[in-house]
């Protein structure tokens, strides 16, 4: 599961697949390398997302510790041709292991199951069906206990709750969403569920939904925001409408933006990835395999390592560097 995450660029990636380019005839040198030093190369799209870069940065630092050369291919935008393009020339480029953290997980397949049979571990956010990676990274979502701590966050009393979310039915951000939202009707059985409002993950347009369901119903209680862009509209209508306080914005992520609006109080949580730990284990993960000095076919799975979230709040945020998103390194 990824950002995914969220997370926008995942979702602007899994809208359309592409065809990269011819694969690589020969098998990565550096493997045998005397000195051990290996070259793990990186390839993620969408680098005005906080995300991603703050993915970046962790993998940087872990290479730099672990004493290994790594290169990164990386997009401004999220189109998956460019995507295609990034990924080409990260084949090309012959390295000892590969991470790729597409949105759509089976748009590579063929490829990692050359680069694998060349002895190159592919380590993913997602998993391909069936699996051809050699292990999958990404934010946990089987483990949730923490969710628990939105219970007390949750207005008492009848009232209506919101969701706001940039496209409906992706699976990536349900993942995340789904659990978000059955939280908060746990900790407050009695609200009334409105009508999901869908944003396109435009900050713009999300300032408005929130704006005119806030006008609609003075009941409003609670806003759910699905990720990062849908969260700062959120919290900035609340705030035009003198509401901040009065209802509660949970979002998920913690872009720069969005932690700004939780320590002002516009935004009452946040359920966090840490993408820097993601960054830092799928380096890891690719190093580990390479200094087996294993031989032949890398063999394929859906193991997962999955990196917890946690609920950012104004109180804890200061003390949760792991999970705040960052703007560059």
């Amino acid at each position: 599961m990824h950002r995914p995450l969220v997370n926008t660029s995942l979702v602007l990636l899994a809208l359309v697949t592409s065809a990269c380019g011819s694969e690589a005839a020969d098998s990565p040198s550096a493997r045998s390398a005397d000195d051990g030093t290996f070259t793990v190369t990186a390839v993620y799209g969408l680098t005005s997302d906080p995300f991603w870069t703050t993915l970046g940065c962790g993998a940087k630092a872990e290479a730099d510790r672990l004493g290994v050369s790594y290169k990164e291919y990386t997009s401004a935008n999220g189109e998956a041709s460019s995507y295609a393009q990034k990924f080409s020339l990260a084949k090309q480029s012959k390295p000892d292991g590969l991470i790729v953290n597409p949105g759509d997980p089976n748009q590579f397949t063929s490829q990692y199951k050359t680069l694998m049979k060349q002895g190159v571990p592919v380590v993913t956010i997602n998993s391909a069906q069936p699996a051809t990676q050699y292990k999958v990274v990404g934010t946990d979502t089987e483990n949730l206990d923490f969710l628990t701590e939105l219970s007390d966050l949750v207005p008492d009393g009848a009232g209506s709750m919101a969701v706001i979310n940039g496209i409906p039915g992706l699976e990536p951000v349900d993942s995340r969403l789904d659990p978000v939202v059955s939280a908060v009707k746990k900790g407050n059985p009695d609200l009334k569920a409105l009508t999901p409002q869908y944003t396109n993950y435009d900050i713009t347009k999300a300032t408005s939904a929130v704006a005119s369901l806030l006008a609609a119903h003075p009941d409003l209680k609670v806003i759910v925001a699905a990720d990062g862009p849908d969260g700062t509209g959120a919290a900035a209508a609340v705030k035009q409408a003198g509401k901040a306080g009065q209802v509660a914005v949970i979002a998920l992520d913690a872009t720069p933006t969005e932690v700004l609006a939780l320590n002002a109080g516009t935004i009452t949580a946040l359920v966090a990835q840490s993408p820097l730990k993601i960054g830092e284990q799928q380096v890891k993960t690719v190093v580990d395999y390479l200094r087996q000095k294993r031989d032949g076919t890398v063999p394929a799975s859906s193991d997962k390592t999955g990196i917890p979230q946690k609920v950012l709040t104004r109180s804890n945020v200061g003390d949760s560097a792991d999970w705040v998103y960052r703007s560059a390194c």
